[in-house]
Protein backbone atom coordinates (compact mmCIF):
# COMPACT_ATOMS: atom_id res chain seq x y z
CA UNK A 1 0.00 0.00 0.00
CA UNK A 2 2.88 2.00 0.85
CA UNK A 3 4.71 1.81 -2.44
CA UNK A 4 1.09 2.83 -4.34
CA UNK A 5 0.86 5.68 -2.49
CA UNK A 6 4.26 6.59 -3.08
CA UNK A 7 3.82 6.29 -6.70
CA UNK A 8 0.83 8.32 -6.69
CA UNK A 9 2.33 10.75 -4.89
CA UNK A 10 5.12 11.02 -8.14
CA UNK A 11 2.00 10.74 -10.70
CA UNK A 12 -0.32 13.77 -9.82
CA UNK A 13 2.80 15.75 -9.05
CA UNK A 14 3.91 15.48 -12.42
CA UNK A 15 0.16 15.86 -13.68
CA UNK A 16 -0.35 18.88 -11.73
CA UNK A 17 2.84 20.51 -12.73
CA UNK A 18 2.15 19.77 -16.24
CA UNK A 19 -1.39 20.95 -16.50
CA UNK A 20 0.65 24.19 -14.44
CA UNK A 21 2.90 25.23 -16.94
CA UNK A 22 -0.16 24.89 -19.68
CA UNK A 23 -2.24 27.05 -17.84
CA UNK A 24 1.09 29.37 -17.70
CA UNK A 25 1.60 29.20 -20.93
CA UNK A 26 -1.49 30.43 -21.76
CA UNK A 27 -1.70 33.47 -19.86
CA UNK A 28 1.75 34.61 -21.21
CA UNK A 29 1.48 33.21 -25.20
CA UNK A 30 0.27 35.34 -28.05
CA UNK A 31 -2.65 34.27 -30.34
CA UNK A 32 -1.08 35.43 -33.49
CA UNK A 33 -1.10 32.04 -34.21
CA UNK A 34 -3.50 28.46 -32.58
CA UNK A 35 -0.68 27.03 -31.59
CA UNK A 36 -1.44 23.46 -32.89
CA UNK A 37 1.20 21.22 -33.11
CA UNK A 38 0.94 19.57 -37.10
CA UNK A 39 -1.44 22.27 -38.57
CA UNK A 40 -0.30 25.43 -40.03
CA UNK A 41 -2.75 28.62 -40.22
CA UNK A 42 -4.81 29.08 -43.16
CA UNK A 43 -3.05 31.54 -45.18
CA UNK A 44 -4.69 34.75 -46.98
CA UNK A 45 -5.48 34.27 -50.86
CA UNK A 46 -4.95 37.71 -51.89
CA UNK A 47 -8.51 37.58 -53.69
CA UNK A 48 -10.50 38.64 -50.94
CA UNK A 49 -11.39 42.01 -48.96
CA UNK A 50 -9.78 41.21 -46.39
CA UNK A 51 -7.84 44.42 -44.43
CA UNK A 52 -4.74 43.27 -41.68
CA UNK A 53 -5.77 46.91 -40.02
CA UNK A 54 -8.95 45.77 -38.96
CA UNK A 55 -7.13 43.39 -36.60
CA UNK A 56 -7.03 45.83 -34.22
CA UNK A 57 -10.72 45.13 -33.49
CA UNK A 58 -10.23 41.98 -31.57
CA UNK A 59 -13.62 41.74 -29.38
CA UNK A 60 -17.23 42.84 -30.05
CA UNK A 61 -17.05 46.03 -28.15
CA UNK A 62 -14.08 47.35 -30.22
CA UNK A 63 -16.24 46.16 -33.18
CA UNK A 64 -18.96 47.69 -32.44
CA UNK A 65 -17.43 51.01 -31.63
CA UNK A 66 -15.52 50.75 -35.40
CA UNK A 67 -19.32 49.82 -37.01
CA UNK A 68 -21.11 52.49 -34.57
CA UNK A 69 -19.03 55.46 -35.91
CA UNK A 70 -18.93 54.55 -39.50
CA UNK A 71 -22.57 54.69 -39.60
CA UNK A 72 -22.82 57.94 -37.35
CA UNK A 73 -20.31 59.74 -40.62
CA UNK A 74 -23.25 58.01 -43.05
CA UNK A 75 -25.77 59.74 -40.80
CA UNK A 76 -24.13 62.75 -41.74
CA UNK A 77 -23.79 62.57 -44.96
CA UNK A 78 -27.55 63.05 -46.51
CA UNK A 79 -26.45 61.50 -49.31
CA UNK A 80 -25.60 58.29 -47.98
CA UNK A 81 -28.72 55.82 -47.70
CA UNK A 82 -26.60 52.76 -45.88
CA UNK A 83 -28.16 50.73 -43.29
CA UNK A 84 -26.24 49.36 -39.78
CA UNK A 85 -26.23 46.22 -41.27
CA UNK A 86 -24.77 46.70 -44.37
CA UNK A 87 -22.10 48.41 -42.39
CA UNK A 88 -21.42 45.83 -40.25
CA UNK A 89 -21.46 43.24 -43.26
CA UNK A 90 -18.91 45.16 -45.13
CA UNK A 91 -16.67 45.54 -42.11
CA UNK A 92 -16.77 41.86 -41.61
CA UNK A 93 -15.97 40.84 -44.64
CA UNK A 94 -12.50 43.08 -45.01
CA UNK A 95 -12.05 41.97 -40.88
CA UNK A 96 -11.77 38.25 -41.97
CA UNK A 97 -10.50 35.86 -44.79
CA UNK A 98 -11.45 32.32 -45.17
CA UNK A 99 -10.33 29.76 -42.97
CA UNK A 100 -11.42 28.02 -39.30
CA UNK A 101 -9.84 29.20 -36.40
CA UNK A 102 -9.15 26.46 -33.71
CA UNK A 103 -8.49 26.35 -30.57
CA UNK A 104 -4.84 24.96 -29.52
CA UNK A 105 -2.46 25.27 -26.92
CA UNK A 106 -2.34 28.99 -26.52
CA UNK A 107 -6.02 29.01 -26.03
CA UNK A 108 -8.11 26.28 -24.63
CA UNK A 109 -5.93 23.97 -24.81
CA UNK A 110 -8.40 20.95 -23.14
CA UNK A 111 -11.33 21.70 -25.89
CA UNK A 112 -8.04 20.84 -28.08
CA UNK A 113 -7.52 17.64 -26.32
CA UNK A 114 -10.95 16.55 -25.92
CA UNK A 115 -11.93 17.07 -29.78
CA UNK A 116 -9.42 15.16 -30.82
CA UNK A 117 -10.40 12.33 -28.58
CA UNK A 118 -14.05 12.78 -29.39
CA UNK A 119 -15.11 14.97 -32.24
CA UNK A 120 -12.96 17.01 -34.15
CA UNK A 121 -15.53 20.27 -34.81
CA UNK A 122 -15.37 20.70 -31.24
CA UNK A 123 -12.43 22.62 -31.39
CA UNK A 124 -13.74 25.04 -33.92
CA UNK A 125 -14.24 28.51 -31.86
CA UNK A 126 -17.64 29.45 -31.48
CA UNK A 127 -17.10 32.07 -28.80
CA UNK A 128 -17.30 35.31 -30.76
CA UNK A 129 -14.59 37.59 -28.68
CA UNK A 130 -12.41 34.62 -29.97
CA UNK A 131 -13.10 34.18 -33.40
CA UNK A 132 -12.27 38.36 -33.25
CA UNK A 133 -8.77 37.24 -31.92
CA UNK A 134 -7.86 35.84 -35.24
CA UNK A 135 -7.74 37.40 -38.96
CA UNK A 136 -9.25 34.37 -40.28
CA UNK A 137 -12.43 32.77 -40.13
CA UNK A 138 -14.95 30.41 -41.22
CA UNK A 139 -18.44 30.87 -43.04
CA UNK A 140 -19.86 30.04 -39.71
CA UNK A 141 -17.84 31.57 -37.79
CA UNK A 142 -17.67 34.83 -39.20
CA UNK A 143 -21.54 35.12 -39.04
CA UNK A 144 -21.50 34.57 -35.38
CA UNK A 145 -19.80 37.27 -35.08
CA UNK A 146 -21.84 39.55 -37.01
CA UNK A 147 -25.14 38.30 -35.85
CA UNK A 148 -23.80 38.80 -32.62
CA UNK A 149 -22.97 42.40 -33.20
CA UNK A 150 -26.48 43.00 -34.84
CA UNK A 151 -28.22 41.08 -31.94
CA UNK A 152 -26.40 43.34 -29.57
CA UNK A 153 -27.65 46.48 -31.70
CA UNK A 154 -31.53 45.13 -31.20
CA UNK A 155 -31.50 43.37 -35.06
CA UNK A 156 -33.65 40.01 -34.93
CA UNK A 157 -31.69 37.84 -36.63
CA UNK A 158 -31.67 33.92 -37.73
CA UNK A 159 -29.04 31.73 -39.25
CA UNK A 160 -29.15 30.03 -42.86
CA UNK A 161 -27.28 26.15 -43.81
CA UNK A 162 -27.01 25.01 -46.88
CA UNK A 163 -26.52 21.88 -47.73
CA UNK A 164 -25.65 21.37 -51.29
CA UNK A 165 -23.87 18.18 -52.63
CA UNK A 166 -20.83 19.83 -53.69
CA UNK A 167 -20.35 21.38 -49.72
CA UNK A 168 -22.45 23.25 -47.28
CA UNK A 169 -22.24 26.81 -46.57
CA UNK A 170 -23.34 28.84 -43.53
CA UNK A 171 -24.52 32.85 -43.67
CA UNK A 172 -27.66 33.95 -41.94
CA UNK A 173 -30.22 36.82 -42.88
CA UNK A 174 -31.43 40.36 -40.76
CA UNK A 175 -35.14 41.54 -40.25
CA UNK A 176 -35.42 45.74 -40.74
CA UNK A 177 -37.56 47.85 -42.78
CA UNK A 178 -39.96 44.86 -42.62
CA UNK A 179 -38.35 42.36 -44.27
CA UNK A 180 -35.86 39.50 -44.34
CA UNK A 181 -32.17 40.40 -45.66
CA UNK A 182 -29.48 37.85 -46.10
CA UNK A 183 -25.69 38.02 -45.44
CA UNK A 184 -22.67 36.39 -46.67
CA UNK A 185 -19.63 38.05 -45.37
CA UNK A 186 -17.51 34.65 -46.18
CA UNK A 187 -18.23 34.05 -49.71
CA UNK A 188 -18.65 38.01 -50.68
CA UNK A 189 -21.65 38.28 -52.89
CA UNK A 190 -21.50 41.06 -55.17
CA UNK A 191 -22.81 44.09 -52.95
CA UNK A 192 -24.00 46.04 -55.85
CA UNK A 193 -26.23 43.69 -57.26
CA UNK A 194 -27.48 42.82 -53.83
CA UNK A 195 -28.28 46.54 -53.06
CA UNK A 196 -30.16 46.76 -56.35
CA UNK A 197 -32.77 44.44 -54.87
CA UNK A 198 -32.49 46.20 -51.34
CA UNK A 199 -30.36 43.33 -50.18
CA UNK A 200 -33.01 40.67 -50.69
CA UNK A 201 -33.55 37.29 -48.77
CA UNK A 202 -32.10 34.30 -50.15
CA UNK A 203 -35.57 32.81 -50.55
CA UNK A 204 -36.06 35.94 -53.04
CA UNK A 205 -32.64 35.00 -54.76
CA UNK A 206 -34.04 31.45 -55.23
CA UNK A 207 -36.77 32.46 -56.82
CA UNK A 208 -34.68 34.45 -58.71
CA UNK A 209 -31.69 32.09 -60.07
CA UNK A 210 -30.42 34.28 -62.75
CA UNK A 211 -30.21 37.62 -59.61
CA UNK A 212 -28.56 34.72 -57.32
CA UNK A 213 -26.01 33.59 -60.16
CA UNK A 214 -25.15 37.26 -61.06
CA UNK A 215 -24.39 38.03 -56.90
CA UNK A 216 -21.97 35.53 -57.16
CA UNK A 217 -20.08 35.81 -60.29
CA UNK A 218 -16.68 34.33 -58.72
CA UNK A 219 -18.39 30.88 -58.78
CA UNK A 220 -19.46 28.74 -61.54
CA UNK A 221 -23.05 28.48 -62.38
CA UNK A 222 -22.96 24.90 -61.07
CA UNK A 223 -21.66 25.65 -58.02
CA UNK A 224 -24.15 28.38 -57.34
CA UNK A 225 -27.32 26.45 -58.29
CA UNK A 226 -26.07 23.48 -56.11
CA UNK A 227 -24.71 25.18 -52.72
CA UNK A 228 -27.17 27.78 -53.22
CA UNK A 229 -30.30 26.09 -53.26
CA UNK A 230 -31.24 23.77 -50.29
CA UNK A 231 -30.73 25.56 -47.08
CA UNK A 232 -33.16 25.46 -43.93
CA UNK A 233 -33.22 28.59 -41.23
CA UNK A 234 -32.50 28.62 -37.84
CA UNK A 235 -34.87 30.29 -35.23
CA UNK A 236 -35.02 33.96 -34.96
CA UNK A 237 -31.85 35.13 -32.18
CA UNK A 238 -30.73 31.59 -31.69
CA UNK A 239 -27.20 31.08 -30.86
CA UNK A 240 -26.63 27.91 -34.02
CA UNK A 241 -24.52 26.03 -31.74
CA UNK A 242 -25.51 26.08 -28.27
CA UNK A 243 -23.81 23.16 -26.82
CA UNK A 244 -20.55 24.18 -28.85
CA UNK A 245 -20.37 27.13 -26.78
CA UNK A 246 -20.92 25.79 -23.47
CA UNK A 247 -18.06 23.20 -23.78
CA UNK A 248 -15.96 25.73 -25.14
CA UNK A 249 -16.54 27.82 -22.05
CA UNK A 250 -16.32 25.08 -19.39
CA UNK A 251 -13.05 23.30 -21.11
CA UNK A 252 -11.65 26.89 -21.19
CA UNK A 253 -11.99 26.72 -17.25
CA UNK A 254 -10.35 23.88 -16.75
CA UNK A 255 -7.80 24.66 -19.29
CA UNK A 256 -7.03 27.20 -16.32
CA UNK A 257 -7.93 25.69 -12.95
CA UNK A 258 -7.12 21.40 -14.11
CA UNK A 259 -3.73 21.91 -12.43
CA UNK A 260 -5.48 22.82 -8.97
CA UNK A 261 -7.66 19.66 -8.93
CA UNK A 262 -4.19 17.48 -8.77
CA UNK A 263 -2.67 19.60 -6.28
CA UNK A 264 -5.82 18.66 -4.17
CA UNK A 265 -5.49 15.00 -5.05
CA UNK A 266 -1.58 15.35 -4.40
CA UNK A 267 -1.92 16.74 -0.67
CA UNK A 268 -5.03 13.87 0.22
CA UNK A 269 -2.43 11.45 -0.89
CA UNK A 270 0.35 12.63 0.63
CA UNK A 271 -1.61 12.66 3.33
CA UNK A 272 -2.84 9.06 3.76
CA UNK A 273 1.33 8.14 3.00
CA UNK A 274 2.44 9.98 6.01
CA UNK A 275 -0.41 9.05 7.99
CA UNK A 276 0.03 4.65 6.96
CA UNK A 277 3.67 5.79 7.54
CA UNK A 278 3.11 6.89 11.26
CA UNK A 279 0.72 3.55 11.92
CA UNK A 280 3.47 1.78 10.31
CA UNK A 281 6.26 3.18 12.87
CA UNK A 282 4.53 2.55 16.33
CA UNK A 283 3.93 -1.05 15.23
CA UNK A 284 7.68 -1.79 14.89
CA UNK A 285 8.62 0.43 17.64
CA UNK A 286 10.90 -1.69 20.59
CA UNK A 287 8.44 -2.54 23.58
CA UNK A 288 10.30 -2.25 26.96
CA UNK A 289 9.29 -4.59 29.64
CA UNK A 290 7.89 -2.14 32.54
CA UNK A 291 9.80 -2.16 35.60
CA UNK A 292 8.39 -2.38 39.46
CA UNK A 293 10.63 -0.74 42.17
CA UNK A 294 11.90 -3.46 44.61
CA UNK A 295 13.24 -2.36 47.94
CA UNK A 296 16.59 -4.82 48.79
CA UNK A 297 17.42 -5.30 52.44
CA UNK A 298 20.96 -5.33 51.65
CA UNK A 299 21.39 -2.35 50.34
CA UNK A 300 18.96 -0.34 52.67
CA UNK A 301 19.82 -2.36 56.16
CA UNK A 302 17.90 0.56 57.80
CA UNK A 303 14.73 -0.63 56.17
CA UNK A 304 15.23 -4.25 57.88
CA UNK A 305 13.97 -3.98 61.83
CA UNK A 306 10.38 -2.90 59.49
CA UNK A 307 10.61 -5.66 57.47
CA UNK A 308 10.61 -8.03 59.66
CA UNK A 309 14.29 -9.34 58.89
CA UNK A 310 16.95 -10.63 60.93
CA UNK A 311 20.98 -10.35 59.76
Amino acid sequence: MKKLLLSAQFFLFVVFNFFLLLAGYQLVSSTDTMGRLGYADPVYNSQEEYDPSLRRLNSISKLTAYCDSLFDVGQQQSSNSVSYPEIATDVIRKRFYHGYSLYGLNKNYMAMALSKMSIPGLSAIVVPDDILKYPFAACSQQSIVLMKLLQNKGYATRSVGFSGKITGHFTFETFYDGSWHYNDPNKEPDVNVLKAYNNPSIAFLNQNPDILQKAYPQYSKEYVMDVFTTYTYGAVNTFPAPRAILFQKVSLFLSYTMWSFFLLAFIWVRKKYKKLCLATAHKKAIQFPVMKPVISSSHYPEYQNSLGLRV
